[in-house]
């Protein structure tokens, strides 16, 4: 059994939160022993690349020894009250001559806790301040198939904006899905810390407060359902407008 020295030692934390801590990747085998089983997990690889091939520990540390560190920051999301990984987040693609990157997470372990609720939402707002604030980024683009909107609707809150919908863009396996489109800018960045004097992050209390008053039915779900009727209502205006044309 560690003592608590022993347990603090055996993480080592970059970004620090309330309900998280973002530690840094290793070939260890007691991270690899983790990391790798998330992408053979069928739910959890379900809209994403990977599952396709089973994961191996072997292709787990490749992949954690061609990590490029200038392009990208990739951290392992370690609940406070646990002692293990249950999943990752990366800046990707980071480009400081245009200033922005590519935001990704994939939870592996589902943990069903008091705090489970905010593990994904506070690993996305830790790396978004460090992306601003500390490499110096003016835009996070991020994305995820329709059938995620439900993590679409709570970015508002972190100043994330839908700007549009990827028609067919994903495709597992017999499955196409339609792909949102969201970023954050410096600028809506620094309004959300301006309403909350300062902190980005709002703590669990008032996050679970503010969570409650996003609307069930709020504007990203009307741009989903609107943005695709009206650009095929369009199209067919065109269609019409070269059907008289060439009559």
């Amino acid at each position: 059994m560690m003592n608590n020295i022993e347990k603090l030692n055996a993480f080592d934390v970059f970004l620090s939160g309330e309900t998280i801590d973002l530690c840094v990747p290793s070939d260890e085998d007691q991270v690899l022993d983790q990391w790798y089983r998330w992408f053979n997990n069928a739910d959890t690889t379900k809209y994403l690349s990977q599952g396709i091939y089973p994961n191996t520990k072997n292709a787990q540390r490749k992949f954690f020894e061609h990590l490029d560190a200038s392009k990208r920051i990739a951290l392992l999301i370690k609940p406070k009250n646990l002692d293990c990984y249950i999943g990752i987040a990366s800046l990707s693609s980071i480009d400081l001559s245009s200033r922005q990157c590519d935001f990704a997470m994939v939870i592996g372990k589902k943990i069903e806790d008091s705090d489970s609720l905010f593990y994904g939402m506070e690993a996305k707002c830790l790396l978004t301040k460090h992306a601003f604030e500390t490499v110096g980024l003016e835009r996070i683009n991020s994305t995820q198939v329709m059938e995620l909107i439900a993590w679409q609707r709570w970015q508002i809150l972190f100043g994330y904006q839908m700007e549009g919908l990827l028609r067919k863009k994903f495709r597992k396996g017999m499955h196409v899905h339609d792909v949102i489109a969201s970023s954050c800018i410096l600028e809506d960045y620094l309004r959300v810390k301006v309403c909350r004097k300062g902190s980005y992050w709002p703590g669990k209390k008032n996050l679970f407060e503010l969570l409650k008053k996003i609307p069930r039915d709020g504007l990203i779900d009307n741009l989903v359902m609107l943005l695709p009727q009206k650009q095929d209502e369009y199209l067919d205006s065109i269609i019409e407008a070269h059907k008289i044309l060439y009559e």
